[in-house]
């Protein structure tokens, strides 16, 4: 369909003028000067090839062609109006959050309930993935990164640190316990791509002698969900296991354990200020505490 529309800006400057019943006061409201308030206005004339105001020694009045044209656009500007509040405030409560599926699933997901529950109003959109996204271009409020907080892109706020330790389903343990193993001799080392069982023995002080390798995995979920179902032992990562450690879907493989080689870091985009940005920054902070 094609419009026939005049200069758009310039229906905004004859309802001033309508309203206000001149093109000084017009001009004050608009913040432009007379001059250029007047030009508009003749702008608009000279589209519709009519006069919209009658031009009197101290103020001006719409004519016939002008009242008819100011009806339609209030209209138009009151809707333009509702609508563009709406929009700006349903923006306005937009929260982007990103994160890598594991924490996500195992830790932030059993969380997050009850911050949403606090705050129903808030349009909050959470991109589990382990890609490092641009912020800023995915128009995303926070990540939580695991590294080192040396994002070149971004500056990171460490919240969550970790210890790294076997851990097991108790019936693959006490199945392994009554054929008279101990430690980790006997039992298959399920596996995934962030820490070797051999770097972690290395730093715990621990031994494989006797143990075989298992499955390995893509995704550290995926490496613990095989553990509750008694596929083997996992190194468990502290944040990850936590849930399932307190439900007894889990239990810890001897008392050896070693640092995690990195942390967690909550990430700001570079204007991360509105209000739900600042509750989900404390509400974060407060479970990190």
């Amino acid at each position: 369909m094609r419009y026939v529309l005049p200069p758009m800006h310039t229906l905004r400057t004859f309802e001033a003028v309508s309203r206000l019943r001149g093109f000084a006061p017009a001009a004050h409201e608009l913040h432009l000067t007379a001059s250029a308030v007047s030009h508009q206005i003749r702008a608009l004339e000279s589209f519709f090839g009519a006069r919209v105001f009658q031009r009197n020694r101290h103020d001006v009045s719409l004519t016939p062609a002008g009242e008819r044209l100011l009806d339609v656009v209030q209209d138009v500007l009151l809707k333009l109006s509702s609508v563009s509040e709406s929009l700006r405030c349903k923006d306005s409560l937009r929260l982007s959050v990103t994160a890598p599926p594991s924490l996500v699933s195992r830790w932030l997901m059993p969380r997050l309930g009850a911050f949403l529950g606090r705050h129903p109003d808030i349009d909050f959109r959470l991109h589990a993935t382990t890609r490092v996204l641009d912020l800023n271009a995915e128009q995303a409020d926070f990540a939580i990164r695991y590294g080192h907080g040396d994002w070149l892109d971004a500056q990171g706020e460490r919240f969550l640190e970790e210890r790294v330790f076997p851990v097991a389903s108790p019936r693959y343990i006490a199945r392994a316990r009554k054929r008279g193993k101990a430690g980790l001799y006997g039992l298959t080392l399920l596996r995934d791509d962030f820490q070797s069982w051999e770097q972690w023995c290395e730093q715990s002080g621990g031994s494989l002698e006797g143990s075989r390798a298992g499955a390995v995995f893509s995704d550290s979920a995926l490496l613990l969900q095989a553990a509750e179902q008694g596929q083997g032992v996992a190194l468990g990562r502290s944040v990850l296991v936590a849930d399932a450690l307190a439900s007894g879907a889990l239990v810890r493989v001897g008392t050896r354990e070693a640092a995690s080689p990195g942390a967690y870091y909550l990430v700001r985009s570079r204007s991360p200020g509105s209000a739900p940005a600042v509750a989900f920054h404390q509400w974060l902070m407060s479970l990190a505490r």
